[in-house]
């Protein structure tokens, strides 16, 4: 029955906005102890990142998703090495997770303040405007692209990818054998997909210099 109870009051908390879960925290020792045994503060992050472009970007930017969508153990013990905490003497322990509250508990205002940052430089014009000239003999458009904190991956009309230094936006690499327009694209660290009005689906490995190898889409 108790643990019934501690479930539909974690549910209930996770309802409400963060102010008003800040203020239940600040009602007792034993409120806190609740939102902090259940990892409200953690949940609410998670969800925010699920269901925002703007969280999940900056979740990615800023290094922090290493935090999320991972097992508690795993967690504390990420953010003991950060705090420089001994995880071996801390593990299971009451401390462990009140210092996992704390970290969460820290962790949601600067993402506010870094959302509302943006969205200032956004709207004020506070910001630099870089572009790369993608135009060549026969293209006049990017179709697609993806990025990260070292390059820009593009899929150009003149059927061929290009990647680009994200510091200083020179071409590193031109990926051809589409015979089509560069629809569409995805990688990770091993491998980059892309997809062309070719009909065909081309994968190439994580060097990104090894020649495609052709999938007709049938």
């Amino acid at each position: 029955m108790e643990v019934e109870t501690t479930a539909l009051a974690e549910h209930v908390l996770l309802t409400l906005d963060a102010r008003s879960l800040a203020a239940c925290e600040g009602v007792s020792t034993e409120w806190k102890s609740k939102v902090a045994a259940g990892h409200l503060w953690r949940k609410i992050i998670e969800q925010k990142v699920r269901s925002d472009e703007m969280w999940k970007g900056l979740s990615e930017k800023k290094n922090w998703k290493k935090f999320l969508m991972c097992s508690r153990e795993l967690s504390a013990q990420i953010i003991s090495e950060c705090m420089g905490l001994n995880y071996t003497l801390l593990k299971g322990t009451v401390e462990m997770t009140m210092q996992q509250h704390a970290f969460y508990r820290r962790l949601y205002p600067k993402i506010v303040a870094d959302i509302r940052t943006i969205d200032t430089n956004w709207r004020t014009g506070t910001y630099t405007l870089k572009r790369i000239n993608c135009r060549s003999e026969n293209s006049k458009g990017v179709y697609c692209l993806q990025y990260d904190d070292d390059k820009i991956v593009s899929g150009l009309r003149d059927n061929t990818i290009k990647v680009w230094d994200r510091q200083t936006l020179e071409c590193r690499k031109t990926l051809t054998g589409h015979t089509g327009s560069v629809l569409c694209l995805q990688y990770d660290e091993q491998v980059i997909i892309s997809g062309s009005s070719d009909a065909t689906v081309r994968f190439d490995d994580e060097t990104l210099l090894v020649k495609f190898i052709p999938f007709l889409v049938k």
